[in-house]
């Protein structure tokens, strides 16, 4: 991270669990400035505390980040200048792309069969499905189409 700073560029580091980074990654994770959180088990925010120094608020802050599966993730955001809490409300199209446990992936396939169409096309009208779910208009399957082929 230091030569990420020399070069003045950020890095940006990922991960669902803190325990897949090695042992050598500790030194580096003492230096993280800005730490986004989305919600986690009471353990994962133990782990981070291993690497950053969490009060209680933080904890309790990051512990109030909550998900409900197709419609948002929330999630907190530690810096030296800012403790946040976020909701992140990501496009139906965007949560039908990313669908990858099995019942979803089921779902697509039944789809698929059921109209005779492709995976994106599965896709598309799974998000007109999530978007009925939300209670908000969803594009037409042929508007998207046209756009597509322009």
């Amino acid at each position: 991270t230091k030569m990420w700073r020399k070069l003045g560029a950020w890095y940006w580091l990922a991960t669902q669990n803190i325990d897949d980074l090695p042992k050598a990654a500790e030194p580096m994770l003492n230096m993280i400035e800005w730490w986004l959180c989305l919600s986690m088990p009471p353990d994962e925010v133990e782990k981070i505390a291993r690497f950053r120094e969490l009060n209680p608020a933080q904890k309790a802050l990051m512990l109030s980040a909550r998900k409900e599966a197709g419609k948002y993730s929330e999630g907190v955001i530690l810096s030296k200048s800012m403790e946040v809490l976020f909701r992140a409300v990501p496009p139906s199209l965007y949560l039908a792309l990313a669908q990858t446990e099995p019942e979803e992936k089921a779902e697509r396939f039944q789809v698929m069969q059921q109209y005779g169409i492709g995976e994106l096309d599965a896709a598309f009208r799974i998000a007109e499905r999530i978007d009925r779910a939300r209670g908000i208009q969803s594009l037409a399957l042929d508007a998207l189409a046209l756009k597509g082929a322009a």
